[in-house]
C-alpha cells in the first residue's frame, strides 16, 4: 500500500488585510486548530476528500471567515453562499446563491456523491438539501452583527466590497493524502452589497476549485469574476500537464493574469508531489499549511 507523506493547506481569505495590534490573534489560532485537525486526519489515512470538507465545514462555522455563519450580506441584507469541491479522479459537485444550507461545501459534496449534476442554483439548490440530508439553518443564523455594519457602511458609499477589504474572505482547502490522492473544496459568502443572484468564482469549478492526481489541487480567494475570466484553479492544472511548468510557477502567473484584468486575491495549491504553494497579489492572505508530513504553520501577511 503507498504510503505518501501528507500536505495540506488552508485558506481564510486574501487582500489588503489592515496591521493591527492583535495581529489577527483568535484568526491564526482558529487556522491552527483546523490545520492541526486536517494534518491528524490525513496521518490518520483519511482520504483528502473528507479532510477538504471537514475543514471547510469548520471554517464555515467559524464566525471569523466569509462563508456559512458569518458570511457577508448581499444588497438585499441576505447571505448568498456559494460553494464546490472536487476530487482529484474528476469527481465534483458545487453550489450557487444558497441560502438555506448550514455548510454549504456539505450540499456540493453531496451533489458530487449523487452524480448526476456537477451545479445546482438558487431555491432548488436550497430544496435539494432534504433529499440530501444536508443540515439547513434559518436566513438568521449566518448573519452577523459585524456583517450588517459593514453592508451599511458599504451602501453608505454605495459600494461593492470584497470582503477581504474587511477581513475576512473566503475560504478553502487542498490536500494531498497518504495514498498521494488530492482534493480541493472553497466556500464564500462573496462580496458585501453584492447584487442577488451573483455567483463568483468559489462555486464554479475550474476557476475557484481544481483538483486532478496528475497535476495539482487549488482553491482560491479573491475577486471571484477576475478568476472567472482566467479559469484560474484549471489553468494552473492545464499549464503543468500541458507546459510542464511546476505549479508554484503556474500559479505565480495566474495571480499576474489576476491583477492585470484588475482583480486580486491569491490562491493554495498542492501538487502531485505535496508541494504547498501560496502565491497572492496581496498584502496578506489568512492560511495554513503543513508540507510533507511536516509541522502545521499558519500566516497572515506576506
Amino acid at each position: 500500500m503507498a504510503h505518501h507523506p501528507v500536505s495540506f493547506a488552508i485558506h481564510g481569505g486574501a487582500g489588503d488585510i489592515p496591521r493591527r495590534d492583535h495581529g489577527y490573534a483568535e484568526h491564526l489560532l482558529a487556522l491552527e486548530t483546523i490545520g492541526e485537525s486536517a494534518r491528524q486526519a490525513l496521518q490518520d489515512r483519511v482520504p483528502a476528500i473528507d479532510v477538504v470538507e471537514q475543514a471547510v465545514r469548520q471554517l464555515e462555522d467559524c464566525e471569523l471567515f466569509n462563508a456559512g455563519r458569518g458570511a457577508v450580506l448581499n444588497s438585499e441584507g441576505v447571505a448568498e453562499l456559494d460553494a464546490s469541491i472536487m476530487r482529484g479522479d474528476g469527481a465534483c459537485g458545487g453550489v450557487a446563491g444558497v441560502r438555506s444550507p448550514r455548510n454549504p461545501v456539505a450540499l456540493a459534496r453531496a451533489i458530487m456523491e449523487d452524480g448526476r449534476h456537477v451545479l445546482l442554483v438558487g431555491a432548488e439548490a436550497d430544496r435539494a438539501c432534504e433529499r440530501f440530508h444536508v443540515a439547513t439553518a434559518p436566513p438568521d443564523y449566518f448573519v452577523i452583527d459585524s456583517r450588517v455594519q459593514q453592508l451599511r457602511r458599504a451602501r453608505e458609499h454605495e459600494a461593492i466590497v470584497l470582503d477581504h477589504d474587511e477581513p475576512l474572505g473566503t475560504v478553502g482547502a487542498v490536500a494531498r493524502d497518504r495514498d498521494g490522492c488530492l482534493a480541493a473544496a472553497t466556500s464564500t459568502g462573496g462580496m458585501t452589497n453584492k447584487a442577488p443572484g451573483r455567483v463568483g468564482d468559489s462555486g464554479v469549478i475550474g476557476a475557484g476549485t481544481w483538483a486532478c492526481d496528475d497535476s495539482c489541487a487549488i482553491s482560491t480567494t479573491g475577486h471571484g469574476e477576475s478568476f472567472i475570466r482566467v479559469n484560474a484553479a484549471a489553468q494552473i492544472h492545464w499549464r503543468m500537464l500541458l507546459r510542464h511548468e511546476p505549479m508554484t510557477a503556474a500559479a505565480e502567473l495566474v495571480i499576474e493574469q489576476i491583477v492585470e484584468r484588475g482583480g486580486m486575491g491569491g490562491l493554495i495549491g498542492v501538487d502531485r508531489d505535496g508541494l504547498v504553494c501560496l502565491p497572492m497579489s496581496t498584502t496578506g492572505m489568512f492560511r495554513a499549511w503543513a508540507e510533507l508530513d511536516g509541522p502545521v504553520q499558519a500566516a497572515v501577511f506576506r
